[in-house]
C-alpha cells in the first residue's frame, strides 16, 4: 500500500467522537422559543388507548413542557396533537425548533404554523428536542430547575429579564486564538452526523468538503461546502470534522476501462484496462486527458489523483 493511501485510509477509520461539549440554545425571551418532539410510546400502545407516541412541546426559556398523546405518526394526527397544545399557551411562540421529520415537514404542519405566523426550523443536528414523557410533566412543571432556579410553572413577563440574566451571565465569546479551522480547510465530516447511510463502514467521510466559514458561537462552529460548491446544511463543531492532508486524493471502488486520447493527435486513441496504481499509466497522466467509467460512479476531474 502507498503511502499516500495508507495515510488515506487511517483520515477515514480514525476514531470519531460523539460526545462533545455543544452550542447552548440562545434565546430572547419568554415566547422566544419552543423545541418540539415526537416521542414514541408503542410498546405500551395496548394499555394507552392504541396511542402509540407523545408530542413533546417545550418552552426553551421557562422549561415548562406540554405532552398530547398521537395515534399516528402523520401529518394529520401531529399537527391535531399541536393545534391542542397552541391552544393550552397564554401566548404564542415566535420560532419552533424540531428535527427533519416528515411529521413536521408536511403540508398540514405547515399550515398550521403559517397561520399562527411561528418560524419552524431545524438544526440539522443529532441532539434533538429534551424528552419528557406525559406522566412526570406535572411533576416537571412543578419542581424548581437548576437553569433558572424558578419552577417552569412560575416564569412570567414580570421575571423573564432577570432569568435571561442569570441564564447567560457566565457565557463568553470563543477564544480567536483556538482557531482549529479556517476558510479554505479541507475537511472530512464525523459519520455520527448521520449524513451517511446505516451501512456506512469509516468513521470520517469518504468526501472531502471545504470550510466556507468560522461561526463566532461558544463552542466555535463551521460552515461547509461540497467539491460541486454546494453548501452542506447545519454548522459542525470541531470535534465533528477532521483536516486531511489529501484533498486531492479520492478511493475508487471498481474500475474497469480507461479511454486514453492523446492531446493534439487524431487516430492515438485506446482503451487501457488497468487500474491507477499501474505505474506505466501513472506516469502518463500530464501527457493525456482521460475518461475513467466505473461503477457505481462515472467521473474523473483531471485536478485530482485518484487511486485504487
Amino acid at each position: 500500500m502507498s503511502s499516500i493511501k495508507e495515510g488515506v485510509v487511517n483520515e477515514l477509520h480514525k476514531p470519531a467522537r460523539r460526545n462533545f461539549k455543544r452550542r447552548h440554545v440562545i434565546v430572547k425571551g419568554l415566547n422566544d422559543l419552543i423545541q418540539i418532539d415526537l416521542v414514541e410510546m408503542i410498546p405500551y400502545a395496548r394499555v394507552n388507548k392504541g396511542y402509540r407516541y407523545v408530542l413533546i412541546v417545550i418552552n426553551v426559556f421557562s422549561k415548562f413542557v406540554w405532552a398530547e398523546p398521537v395515534k399516528r405518526k402523520t401529518g394529520k394526527d401531529v399537527t391535531a396533537a399541536m393545534k391542542k397544545i397552541l391552544s393550552q399557551m397564554k401566548a404564542i411562540p415566535r420560532n419552533c425548533q424540531s428535527d427533519m421529520g416528515k411529521e413536521f415537514y408536511n403540508k398540514d404542519f405547515q399550515d398550521l404554523i403559517t397561520k399562527f405566523r411561528i418560524n419552524h426550523y431545524s438544526t440539522f443536528s443529532t441532539k434533538k428536542a429534551s424528552v419528557v414523557e406525559r406522566d412526570i410533566v406535572t411533576k416537571y412543571n412543578n419542581t424548581k430547575h437548576k437553569t433558572i432556579r424558578l419552577k417552569p410553572s412560575q416564569v412570567n413577563n414580570r421575571n423573564a429579564k432577570r432569568i435571561l440574566q442569570t441564564t447567560y451571565s457566565y457565557l463568553k465569546t470563543s477564544d480567536p486564538k483556538r482557531l482549529k479551522f479556517k476558510v479554505g480547510d479541507h475537511v472530512r465530516i464525523s459519520k455520527y452526523r448521520e449524513l451517511f447511510s446505516k451501512g456506512y463502514t469509516p468513521n470520517w467521510s469518504n468526501e472531502v468538503f471545504s470550510v466556507i466559514k468560522v461561526k463566532n458561537t461558544n463552542p466555535r462552529t463551521y460552515l461547509l461546502k461540497d467539491e460541486n460548491e454546494e453548501p452542506i446544511l447545519g454548522a459542525f463543531y470541531s470535534e465533528e470534522l477532521q483536516k486531511t492532508a489529501h484533498p486531492q486524493v479520492h478511493l475508487i471502488e471498481k474500475l474497469f476501462i480507461v479511454f486514453v486520447k492523446t492531446s493534439g493527435y487524431k487516430n492515438m486513441n485506446s482503451i487501457i484496462r488497468r487500474t491507477y496504481s499501474d505505474p506505466q499509466l501513472s506516469s502518463g497522466f500530464n501527457r493525456f486527458s482521460a475518461l475513467v467509467i466505473s461503477f457505481p460512479a462515472i467521473f474523473f476531474n483531471p485536478a485530482r489523483r485518484i487511486l485504487k
